[in-house]
């Protein structure tokens, strides 16, 4: 790949954020790297990616903004693929394949607020839980009535609690758990 290139990144650093404009896709050759989105307030973790997986690449193909926030969990090597050569690629491929890609990333944008990871370990499943409130969270902003909002506010509340309590007894028991976690556990991520 032309003007491709392996870079390290330390622990700890952002990649790019929610929002911004992408101008890199990268595969990652060694290390881990965690995503997170951020709704109400919230950092809601999304997805560890591990050794030769692709990430980052649906806002360099179609323009729109980063979906998520992606940041090393540990020290990391990443394939950096800048965004001219994402693009000429694209350019080159059949218009048939190029089409069906972005229907394929059309798709998975509007399945990701739904979309759970497979669990793998206590942490993730809390983290999964904790997905699917918001989207029940969401639901709060349509048009229901004073009693039935107040109700499930109070639900949310008590899940919250719950949820909070589950995550405290997976972290704390982590070593016990041998999997690795598909979502990055939420004390890793950025402040």
């Amino acid at each position: 790949m032309d003007d491709v290139g392996v870079q390290q990144f330390p622990k700890g650093k952002v990649l790019f954020k929610q929002g911004e404009k992408g101008d890199s896709a990268y595969i990652v050759n060694s290390g881990a790297i965690g995503l997170y989105r951020e709704a109400q307030g919230r950092k809601i973790p999304l997805a560890t990616v591990r050794r030769g997986e692709l990430f980052g690449e649906m806002a360099v193909i179609d323009g729109t903004p980063r979906m998520a926030t992606a940041f090393t969990l540990e020290d990391s090597a990443l394939m950096v693929i800048p965004i001219d050569v994402m693009l000429d690629k694209m350019k080159k491929a059949d218009s048939f394949i190029r089409a069906i890609i972005h229907m394929l990333m059309n798709n998975l944008r509007h399945v990701h607020d739904t979309y759970s990871p497979k669990s793998r370990s206590l942490v993730d499943a809390v983290n999964n839980l904790q997905r699917q409130t918001e989207i029940v969270t969401r639901f709060l902003q349509n048009d229901i009535p004073p009693k039935a909002r107040a109700d499930i506010e109070q639900r949310l509340k008590a899940l919250d609690t719950v949820l909070k309590e589950l995550r405290r007894i997976g972290t704390a028991h982590r070593e016990d758990d041998r999997r690795e976690d598909s979502i990055p556990n939420e004390a890793d991520l950025p402040t």
